[in-house]
């Protein structure tokens, strides 16, 4: 038995703004678990589609590279992974060997980093990583999966006032990452990658290591629905878990200083926000979906106005949007047709 058949990492997936970010955060307030940002390996460093080749040892290098310097300083920080060069250099000496892929190093990355910060249990939080489950219970046996649900309405809403989060607190974001949000936003994209990525997730709906929850329960009852998790995931509960900030909405400024679940951030889509038509779009394309879910569908009726500007905007933000993503999404191919399959 080898020691990735024992050691356990925890993976929060979803559909992006599904509250991944939240459940890794309160995860992380724990004794056991260290929460890594998002780390991006896939797609940003190594190419969708190459994450079960072997890699070379100057590969190896450049990796642990990348993970090392976007788990100090976070993803929009602009990169600089010569900083981090010497302790790339000394995890390639530790952990290279011939026929290691990048989850290999992903794994040897993490683990490594959980010990030295004196933690158990790695944790990412990257909602995309469900498009990848069959590669993590394959490669990790005893990984723990947490699949988040949430209504594909406030998703749209979440989305769609996602390009004001530099207003919000994220006085990170540039004027570039604004702009593509602004344009990765349509309400037949969003709802269509809800549907695959919720699909992508329910088809492991009956596999030991995956526990699903939706994000409303999490609101909810946050204490019975964390206790749950941190069961699932073989770690204890702290009361302390509940203990996070309120940061991170699309919605609200951030208030750090107001501590605990935020109980108002469900059902928003039908505050007026959202148009009819971006309603009606929605549950026409996810309504079977949401139904079995135990969402109810609102029967809201889209305009003759709103379907056309809906229709022309699409080539157009589509287009856009491309390119926007073209220089930040290396194997742009594998990552869209998982993601529209």
């Amino acid at each position: 038995m080898t020691t990735r058949d024992t050691e356990r990492l925890i993976f929060v997936v979803g559909n992006s703004r599904s509250g991944t970010t939240l459940l890794g955060r309160m995860l992380g307030r724990g004794d056991e678990v260290l929460k890594f940002p998002e780390l991006h390996l896939f797609g940003r460093c190594v190419p969708h589609g190459k994450e079960l080749e072997p890699q070379s040892r100057d590969q190896a290098f450049r990796i642990f590279s990348w993970l090392a310097d976007v788990a100090e300083r976070k993803l929009h920080a602009e990169r600089a992974p010569e900083l981090f060069a010497e302790r790339a250099r000394q995890l390639t000496e530790k952990y290279y060997r011939d026929g290691k892929d990048a989850w290999d190093l992903y794994h040897d990355f993490v683990t490594d980093e959980s010990r030295r910060q004196g933690k158990t249990t790695p944790c990412e939080d990257l909602p995309a990583n469900i498009f990848k489950l069959d590669q993590i219970l394959k490669k990790f046996p005893q990984a723990r999966i947490i699949h988040i649900v949430r209504d594909a309405r406030d998703v749209l809403l979440s989305q769609k006032n996602r390009r004001n989060r530099r207003k919000m607190g994220a006085s990170y974001l540039g004027f570039r990452e604004v702009l593509r949000y602004r344009m990765n936003y349509h309400p037949v994209v969003i709802s269509r990658l809800w549907h695959s990525a919720v699909n992508a997730g329910l088809r492991y709906r009956n596999h030991p290591a995956v526990l699903t929850i939706h994000f409303e329960e999490l609101i909810e009852s946050p204490e019975e629905v964390l206790k749950r998790t941190c069961i699932h995931c073989g770690i204890k509960f702290n009361p302390i878990m509940l203990d996070v900030p309120q940061v991170g909405s699309s919605s609200r400024p951030d208030n750090p200083d107001h501590r605990g679940i935020d109980k108002s951030r469900t059902g928003n889509w039908s505050s007026g926000e959202l148009s009819d038509t971006e309603i009606a779009l929605c549950e026409r394309i996810n309504g079977k979906l949401l139904t079995e879910l135990g969402y109810s569908l609102s029967g809201k009726r889209s305009s003759l106005t709103g379907v056309l500007f809906t229709t022309i905007s699409l080539p157009i933000k589509g287009i856009l949007s491309l390119l926007l993503n073209l220089d930040r999404t290396k194997g742009l191919g594998e990552y869209l047709r998982k993601r529209f399959r």
